[in-house]
Order: C-alpha cells, then structure tokens, then sequence
C-alpha cells in the first residue's frame, strides 16, 4: 500500500468521479484507475462500485475510507506538532511579569519548557505594570502577565485569562485602623488610597476607584503613585491604603495588614495580536495548566483541614 493510493483513495471518495478525480489531480484517467484496483487487490476486496452517476463506496469501501481519512487527519496533526516544536527549538520569547504577583508557578512552568525545548530561549522580568505595558506595545515583550483591567481600553492586544484573584486592601500595622478587630472594607471611607499611574499621561486604568465605588468607600483622597516600591513606602510612612492581590508577594509582610475586598480580578497572559511567536501558545497553556492544578491542590488541602 502507498500514500499515493490512499491519496487518490481518498479524493475519489469526495468527487465519486474518476475523470473528475483524474481532472482535479492532473492525471490521466487510467492512472486513478490504477491505483484505485492495486489497493483493492492489495486488500483483497472491492471499493467501489460503477453507477450512472459515477462511483460509489461499497460497505467495505465505507470502512476503509472511515480508517485512512482518521488516519490523514493524525498524520496532519503529528505533522502540525513536529513543525511547531521545530519552531519552539529555533524561537525565543521575553515575558513581562507584574512585580508583586505571587506566580511561583511562572518560573516553574519556564523549567519546564527549557527542558522540553534546550533551544528555546526564554527571559522572564517582574516589572511595575506601566513598564511592563510599556515594553508588550513596543515589541520588547512578547508576553506580558499582569491584571485584565490594565489592558481594558487598549487595542490591538489579546489576552487570556490564567487565574482570578481577590483584591485585598493593605494598610501598615501602624496604622490608626490595624489594631480594630472587625475593621470591614467600608471602615477606609476617609482615607488617602495609593492609585498607580500610567505613563500614556492619561491617568490610571481606574480599577482602584471603580472598585471604592462598588464598595461604597469614599476615598478621603488619592496620592498617585509610580510603581509598588513607592506604592509600599507610601503605605508603610504616610498612612495611605494601597490595593493589592490576594497573592502579593511582599518582602516584609508583616509590616501590613490585609483586608480582602470580596472581589476578584483577573490575571491575564496578554500578547499584540499582530505577534505570532508560537512560543506564546505554549507558554499561556502551560500556565493556564499548571495554576489549575495549584487551584485543585489549594482546594483538596483545604477541604482535608475541614475534616
């Protein structure tokens, strides 16, 4: 048996026409006809049958062309994969991380395709978010993983979501507020919140006031705010309400106490739409896996602890 065989096999299938299989094919006739009675002598039983009309599958024919069209659709599927990982082996990719998520399993998920892939070069950087954006629209990155509501009012980007997180209000230990024990989200009316500004000089991605507006919290004030570093100092000196996720990963938590807001937001792997570096699939899936499977662990340990 051949892959020409099953090639014109196939297409005859399709037009159950032997002079428009030939035609299509650019062939003579009696060259499909060849074709067509070796593999039938081959498996030792009769394909088609002659009609008015043309040609029609036999009942074993019917089976036949149920395994080779299966088996042509493997073939192009093995052969998508063995074009895609040859490309991962010669590509390279830079990923952008917002500085204060707490995604151990980015860099785990980046072992992982190094070791899949020796070839693949990939640089990974936590970044503030107006960095970050800055450097995925000028084609410095070609992934950047930070919150959706960054990304909201921007064009020419695509963006999938990996994980959502709560919200989580942060003031310093410090603070007058800290010491209350029942301090609810709606005790911070009054006070001065740290909004993180964009560097496109049309303000913030408003997500913070947005929120203080679905909370009912009337902010006192706001004090913007260049990245986290400053974000923290201001939290930490100035007695201002910073707003962080739930994961936030601080190098003095301590110093702080956490308010969760009772809302999420998602974190996003975002990309330009004009980029088609197939290292950005690879990467999305992969951590799209890889935090699920933290998510379903997070849970089972937490349902064990109930017990």
């Amino acid at each position: 048996m051949t892959s020409l065989q099953v090639r014109y096999f196939l297409h005859l299938c399709g037009t159950k026409s032997i002079s428009a299989t030939a035609r299509q094919l650019f062939v003579a006739q009696p060259a499909v006809s060849k074709q067509i009675a070796a593999l039938e002598r081959e498996l030792d039983t009769t394909l088609f049958v002659r009609t008015n009309r043309g040609v029609e599958l036999t009942p074993a024919g019917e089976r036949c062309y149920d395994f080779f069209s299966e088996s042509e659709r493997k073939f192009h599927r093995l052969q998508a994969e063995l074009r895609r990982a040859a490309a991962l082996e010669q590509s390279s990719i830079a990923v952008g991380i917002l500085e204060n998520l707490g995604l151990d399993e980015v860099s785990d998920v980046i072992a992982q395709l190094r070791g899949r892939h020796p070839g693949l070069r990939i640089t990974l950087a936590r970044l503030d978010n107006p960095t970050l954006l800055e450097q995925l629209f000028r084609g410095r990155l070609d992934a950047g993983i930070t919150f959706d509501h960054a990304l909201n009012h921007r064009t020419g980007v695509h963006y999938t979501e990996l994980l959502l997180e709560q919200s989580c209000f942060l003031i310093s230990r410090e603070h007058l507020l800290a010491a209350k024990p029942d301090l609810t989200a709606q005790d911070l009316s009054g006070q001065t919140f740290c909004e993180t500004r964009s560097r496109e000089g049309d303000g913030t991605d408003g997500y913070l006031r947005r929120l203080l507006a679905l909370l009912k919290i009337t902010p006192g004030a706001f004090v913007p705010m260049d990245n986290q570093a400053s974000g923290l100092e201001a939290v930490e000196h100035d007695q201002a309400v910073g707003l962080v996720d739930e994961r936030a990963q601080l190098l003095h938590p301590e110093r702080y106490r956490f308010l969760p807001s009772g809302t999420y937001q998602s974190i996003v792997c975002a990309s330009l739409t004009e980029n088609e570096n197939p290292c950005i699939i690879q990467l999305t899936n992969a951590l799209r896996t890889a935090l699920n499977n933290t998510k379903q662990g997070n849970l089972t340990q937490h349902d064990a602890e109930k017990l």
